[in-house]
């Protein structure tokens, strides 16, 4: 819930103290609004006994059951919730109760039949509709308590409680429970959210080709720990640029790197001048109008922390936080930590941007910031000739669909020959070209020749799972038992459906004596056709 939401129930709460109301309890109203600012505050465990006791002395007011059904809504009891709302008005406490209604029948429809289980440490309970999507669980499981670690010392909050994750089967679910439309969903390739107290994730299997789904979950976690380090002050442009610098911490150092799409959307509007306002960016990022327009607000919020914590380290970051929790603004809470004034930091910042190597933007050339969105649909099995309406030269894409047909047919060595040609007509260096190249090379043992297409493609994008899954198969193809896994475990963010991944990750860890063998053998038997 947000400050202004907030503010928008404590007004209706005051409405309901009407001289009926007051002979109640002429302090009801007042501690209703206290509660409602708890609860808006991500302040879970203070509101419960402010809600306690208004229940025991007014069980019946609309004020007092909707509160009780919000914390049974954020504490993920969504039948309570309903329960109840039962025959309270819609538009009591300023139509918040039926905004309640609405989200909490479909949050309990939807998850009715929800399996649940705890992640290996105990800090969260992952819960998902039964069948595939539990290949999901484990791996989620471990990423997120190393998040809880690691993000715990960062930015000084660990939660107390397991956080409710709810693993989703396609965006139209992620619209049932939030506010985002599915055209928002589409628009911006948003997956994944942290609201109503809990972390809420579209499966990779709702996708063409995969997307980095362990990042985007920790990303969400790591929106939940600002939210309550901060009392829910911190204002979207921070919250995104801390959560995106931060979305690695489970299994690397923060990151500041931008992809090749982040840095040409970058260059162009640093030449052009023509970069988004921070002020712009709220009330979501999956507000904004297209998918470039959110692609380049991460990157300036990315770009922005990453300076920030090199000034300023964690230490001042948590600092940071922690002045917005007792009220200042973001803006003079950074200022304050860096010593200097809002305006002087902002100049300086921007002054930053363009000292940055944005060079790599040049590599995507002709693609656009479109080709790297997040694009729905049943994943896993797509056609030999996927891709090929980003290779930009006609030719090249005449000679590529020649050489998915014959692969398709099994004239894997025709189809190198094909791929060759395309390679060639492209410059070269056109990726979605090598990296059908090399898939075919693996097929044909020529390991070499696959790793050398595959290798710095997999290093240049790791959101691409294609290069990296061609890169384990080639090298568990010539022995190499650690390199394959560490591909499959890059390939496994982005598409852990994919039985390929799964079943080299069982074999390699089997070679390595790594206990995480028996997971990944487990989960290649449920995948494998």
């Amino acid at each position: 819930m947000s400050r202004a939401g907030v503010a928008m129930i404590a007004c209706a709460l005051a409405l309901v103290a009407t001289p009926a109301a007051a002979r109640r309890d002429h302090t009801l109203s007042g501690d209703a609004n206290r509660a409602a600012k708890l609860l808006g505050e991500a302040r879970i465990d203070e509101a419960r006994p402010v809600i306690a006791e208004l229940v025991q002395r007014a069980p019946d007011a609309p004020d007092v059951r909707w509160l009780e059904a919000q914390l049974a809504f954020l504490d993920g009891d969504y039948a309570k919730a309903v329960t109840r709302l039962d025959g309270v008005a819609d538009d009591e406490v300023g139509g918040e109760v039926g905004a309640t209604r609405v989200l909490a029948t479909r949050s309990r429809d939807l998850t009715a039949t929800f399996v649940h289980r705890r992640s290996p440490a105990g800090h969260f309970d992952l819960a998902h509709a039964p069948g595939v999507d539990e290949v999901l669980v484990d791996l989620a499981g471990e990423a997120l308590d190393a998040a809880w670690e690691r993000i715990g010392d960062d930015l000084g909050y660990r939660p107390t409680s397991p956080v409710r994750v709810e693993l989703l089967g396609a965006p139209a679910d992620l619209a049932k429970l939030s506010p985002l439309t599915e055209r928002e969903i589409e628009t911006t390739g948003t997956i994944a959210l942290s609201k109503y107290e809990k972390l809420m994730l579209v499966s990779p299997r709702a996708t063409l080709a995969g997307y980095p789904w362990l990042d985007s979950l920790v990303h969400e976690y790591v929106h939940y720990v600002i939210a309550h380090a901060s009392r829910d002050t911190v204002p979207v442009w921070l919250h995104e640029g801390l959560a995106r610098f931060e979305q690695v911490r489970w299994r690397s150092e923060p990151s500041a790197r931008l992809t090749a799409i982040e840095q040409q959307l970058l260059a162009s509007a640093l030449k052009n001048r023509r970069l988004i306002d921070l002020d712009a960016m709220h009330p979501s990022m999956a507000k904004l109008p297209s998918h470039e327009a959110a692609a380049l607000a991460y990157a300036e919020v990315l770009t922005l922390v990453a300076w920030l914590h090199g000034k300023v380290g964690y230490a001042g970051l948590r600092q940071a936080l922690a002045l917005q929790a007792g009220g200042k603004s973001a803006r003079r809470a950074l200022a304050e930590v860096t010593d200097s004034t809002w305006l002087g930091l902002e100049k300086e910042w921007r002054a930053h941007l363009r000292t940055l190597d944005l060079s790599g933007g040049r590599a995507v050339g002709v693609r656009n910031a479109k080709q790297a969105r997040i694009r729905f649909g049943k994943g896993g099995a797509g056609s030999d000739n996927v891709g090929l309406d980003e290779i930009a030269s006609a030719k090249a894409r005449k000679f590529a669909r020649l050489g998915g047909m014959l692969r398709a047919r099994g004239l894997t060595a025709a189809a190198a020959v094909e791929y060759g040609k395309a390679l060639a007509a492209a410059g070269g260096n056109d990726p979605v070209i090598a990296g059908k190249l090399a898939r075919v090379w693996v097929e044909l043992g020529e390991h070499a020749k696959a790793i050398a297409l595959a290798e710095p493609l997999a290093a240049v994008d790791d959101t691409d799972p294609v290069p990296a899954v061609t890169l384990g198969l080639a090298r568990a193809g010539l022995g190499d038992a650690a390199g394959a896994v560490a591909a499959f475990e890059q390939a496994v963010r982005l598409s852990p459906f994919d039985p390929a991944v799964r079943c080299g990750l069982a074999a390699g860890y089997g070679q390595l004596a790594d206990r995480r063998a028996d997971r990944e053998r487990t989960a290649c038997a449920r995948l494998r056709p």
